[in-house]
């Protein structure tokens, strides 16, 4: 197959005239979401413009010691973003967050790159910021979810807990991190239920649109997807885990 189509930044600048659509429909009905749209446009825009740039330094260097920086950066975001998303507080949760973070990279990056893509170096950047950034994307929104769950059913079945805490239950707070894993992975595992049916994945719809064959492009896809549901599985639990051991005083009363 060919390799991929070149878009010209003529052509893109003419795309990115279709916000006008939007930008009508909100005035029109007066939804007040013209600068917000107009905003995240932009922000959109330069951030990838910027991230592309670097990612090309990163590229052509194939340092071991950037790669780490870059990915480090990439953990230590995503880990201040799930827990502003979550609503809990960054200094006692934060810990837990870039622990699990650490983890899920730590076990899956090595073994998907190195043993069944087979990149040489494993950690060259080419494979390690991408396949990264599509792993801690997902892990990020399974940690919000979760430990929203988690918190939300400790405070709303506070009387439940109780109970638990009064019967001498070793581990009084199980039933709430049983519910809010459930809520976390629940979404990806119907995902993976309804893949190639009733949508087509974007990573493998990008590489068909490459030149890639769709054979080896569903290769790729399916070893995506089963890295992404283990290092979502591995982040959340260790987070859970360990958060646990820190938001509760020690006569087993909730502090955040």
């Amino acid at each position: 197959m060919d390799n991929a189509l070149s878009i010209s930044n003529w052509a893109m600048a003419g795309f990115y005239l279709l916000y006008l659509i939007p930008l009508f429909l909100f005035h029109r009905w007066q939804l007040g979401l013209g600068r917000t749209l107009v905003s995240a446009a932009l922000r959109m825009t330069l951030q990838l413009a910027v991230v592309g740039l670097y990612l090309q330094t990163l590229f052509e260097f194939q340092n071991p010691w950037l790669n780490s920086l870059w990915l480090s950066i990439m953990v230590s975001v995503a880990g201040y973003s799930i827990c502003r998303r979550a609503g809990v507080q960054v200094k006692k949760v934060l810990p837990a967050i870039l622990a699990g973070q650490v983890v899920a990279m730590a076990v899956v990056l090595p073994l998907m790159l190195g043993g069944v893509i087979q990149a040489e170096p494993w950690w060259q950047a080419q494979y390690l910021i991408p396949v990264a950034g599509m792993l801690l994307g997902n892990c990020l929104a399974a940690n919000v979810l979760a430990l929203e769950r988690w918190y939300s059913s400790l405070k709303e079945r506070q009387e439940e807990y109780q109970f638990y805490l009064a019967m001498g239950a070793p581990r009084p707070e199980k039933p709430f991190i049983q519910t809010a894993v459930k809520a976390a992975l629940g979404p990806q595992l119907a995902s993976m239920t309804t893949l190639g049916i009733v949508s087509l994945p974007g990573m493998m719809t990008g590489q068909i649109l490459g030149g890639t064959e769709p054979l080896l492009a569903v290769k790729y896809q399916l070893v995506i997807m089963v890295a992404i549901f283990i290092s979502a599985t591995l982040s959340v639990t260790t987070a859970l885990t360990l958060a646990s051991r820190s938001a509760f005083d020690r006569y087993g009363q909730l502090k955040v």
